[in-house]
């Protein structure tokens, strides 16, 4: 697999989007460590750990890939049906053409452990959430449907959306595929959902305390029910100062 590349990130009131991976970093120089400038969505400890993508529900998360010359953008996606990934909509969108890639060029690894994946597929067409606009607050639009050309969402490879957004104070997971462990999938297991809001366009904004930094974008905001889980929200941007970031409730899917 092509070695990412860096990229500055992008600023919206303080949030930082995670957008694209760059090269994995070292045991002596990853996270916080001196010389190294601190990745948004991590603080000052780090309580991320790797987990088995062969077991429920990191099964239906995969690593996200768009290529366009010598462009790399490395995201987090989750299967919502046989031929479907949910991931965030600015994962999907070149910097430098500024406009979407093409389907084609999307390409979704699910049980991506670095060496083996079980399934492999490419893009054929995507569906981006309704009033989304890079140039605008409209994150809690940030969520995007890719349609693949294989289907790869076997039943126990597939998560369901949550009846409704998650209430402040419900404990939540998330894990994707993050900036320093690029080839990796990692998750912060023990976090919660701190605060709601809305985007200017009222659609709802979940605020929680995960760490989760450039990668992580697109992977899901998972919720126990009973003794499963769904997907209560997909994460969209990582706060500069400390653990802590925003996911959108894709709710026009239900």
């Amino acid at each position: 697999m092509a070695r990412p590349r860096p990229i500055i990130c992008r600023l919206i009131a303080g949030l930082c989007l995670a957008e694209l991976a760059v090269a994995p970093a070292t045991a002596q120089d990853k996270g916080n460590a001196i010389g190294r400038p601190q990745l948004p969505g991590i603080g000052r400890t780090d309580p991320r750990i790797r987990v088995d993508t062969a077991a429920a529900p990191w099964r239906a998360v995969g690593k996200l890939q768009a290529t366009a010359g010598n462009l790399y953008e490395s995201c987090t996606g989750t299967l919502i049906a046989p031929r479907i990934v949910l991931t965030a909509a600015h994962c999907l969108f070149n910097l430098r053409t500024q406009r979407y890639f093409p389907p084609t060029s999307l390409h979704f690894l699910v049980g991506y452990d670095g060496v083996h994946y079980a399934g492999h597929a490419t893009g054929v067409s995507f569906v981006i959430g309704a009033g989304y606009d890079r140039t605008r607050n409209s994150a809690g639009s940030d969520w995007a449907t890719l349609t693949i050309d294989t289907p790869l969402g076997t039943p126990d490879r597939v998560l369901a959306l949550g009846d409704a957004p998650p209430g402040v104070g419900t404990e939540v997971m998330i894990g994707g595929y993050s900036q320093d462990h690029p080839l990796t999938l990692t998750a912060d297991t023990h976090c919660r959902i701190v605060a709601r809001g809305a985007d200017e366009n009222g659609r709802v904004l979940l605020r929680h305390d995960c760490t989760a930094t450039h990668g992580a974008s697109g992977a899901p905001v998972l919720v126990r029910y009973g003794k499963g889980w769904r997907i209560g929200g997909v994460d969209v941007a990582a706060r500069r100062d400390g653990a802590q970031g925003l996911a959108a409730f894709p709710d026009a899917l239900h």
